[in-house]
């Protein structure tokens, strides 16, 4: 009985071996495909065409440093990818969309040097929200069952991008998210909740702790699907979203703008006024194009106070205070050379005029102590 046991132990796992797919192959054909890029690869994903038929684009997921000793053809700050002109002639390759039948296949990470197997455990939902394999992957590898059936590109950790994602950054004119003028987190009852509203976005209906319900009529139901749609939103397209405040369900309506700044990017919302503020709220710069009263403030300007409330440090307490007045009339009182005023800013209403700023000092009874 015991010898009829390992001989059909054995049966099996021979049948195993023989259906697992051995990859070594992949490595040696992944090798026409990929140009070492400082200790990464890039993957051929197309040919240069005319320009140069020789040479091929190279995409390089890259999120830390820019690849160095390449010609750059497009950069996406926002998630750290690349493409590049390749040094040596590659054969691109050809990317599959994931279709259900092959969710259950046995699928690897593949570079020229090594390869891991696993199966697909999540896929793709928004340009941040990778899809993942079950195994880990290798940064710029190939996600293949097979090694001419390719379904993505491996990033590092478990993930990978599938082709729609980047195909919307290889194919599109320029870099470009949608934003509604908030950023959001999953709370405790996983629920999609705003947490930063931008103060200078045009029109900005949104209040901390809004519950976002649905935008442009598609549900929300956690952060991913906030991302998928968010992003892919217009500039310019006024849009409904669905919010539940204070308990009571409403809708209010938002004009979509780019995003200035997240993602791997600095939050930068005081680039929709021109000006640049450090963590003690001091002005480090003040553009050109600075107007509504920014224009009156001058480099090493200290805010003290907005709305008579004391000016916090720190860029997101700073940024909380100013979300309690989303595009509306601010009043800042500013230290400049050890005098102190008043400075109306985020006014849309009033016409610029050069007393503007004289009108704002305070006069020696009102005058505040530093």
């Amino acid at each position: 009985m015991r010898l009829l046991k390992i001989i059909i132990f054995g049966v099996f796992c021979c049948a195993y071996s023989s259906f697992a797919y051995d990859f070594d192959a992949c490595e040696k054909k992944a090798a026409l495909s990929m140009e070492r890029v400082g200790r990464t690869y890039g993957i051929a994903i197309e040919s240069l065409g005319k320009q140069n038929p020789s040479k091929a684009v190279l995409f390089v997921y890259s999120p830390k440093q820019k690849p160095h000793g390449y010609k750059v053809l497009k950069h996406d700050p926002f998630v750290g990818m690349y493409l590049l002109e390749s040094k040596g002639t590659l054969e691109p390759i050809n990317i599959k969309a994931i279709q259900k039948e092959i969710l259950e296949d046995e699928m690897a990470s593949i570079n020229p040097k090594d390869s891991v197997s696993g199966k697909i455990a999540t896929r793709m939902q928004s340009p941040i929200d990778f899809a993942t394999l079950n195994t880990p992957t290798f940064q710029n590898s190939l996600i293949s069952t097979v090694c001419d059936h390719t379904y993505g590109i491996g990033i590092g950790g478990n993930a990978f991008i599938e082709k729609a994602y980047l195909d919307r950054f290889v194919h599109s004119d320029e870099i470009y998210y949608g934003d509604i003028g908030v950023r959001v987190v999953q709370n405790s009852e996983n629920a999609v909740e705003v947490n930063i509203v931008d103060p200078f976005f045009q029109k900005n209906p949104f209040k901390f702790g809004d519950i976002i319900a649905s935008v442009n009529e598609e549900t929300i139901t956690n952060l991913a699907d906030f991302h998928r749609v968010v992003f892919d939103l217009k500039q310019g397209l006024s849009v409904p979203v669905q919010i539940k405040r204070d308990g009571v369900n409403m809708e209010v309506q938002v004009q979509v703008d780019r995003l200035r700044g997240g993602m791997l990017l600095p939050e930068n919302f005081f680039s929709r006024v021109h000006i640049g503020v450090n963590d003690n709220f001091m002005i480090t710069y003040v553009g050109e194009e600075a107007r509504d009263g920014f224009e009156r403030l001058r480099v090493g300007d200290k805010v003290l106070r907005v709305n008579q409330q004391t000016a916090p440090r720190g860029h997101d307490a700073i940024i909380r205070l100013l979300g309690e007045y989303p595009d509306e009339k601010q009043r800042w009182l500013i230290s400049r050379d050890d005098f102190q005023f008043f400075v109306d800013v985020n006014d849309k209403g009033e016409m610029e005029s050069q007393n503007s700023l004289t009108q704002g000092l305070l006069s020696e009874e009102n005058r505040f102590s530093l």
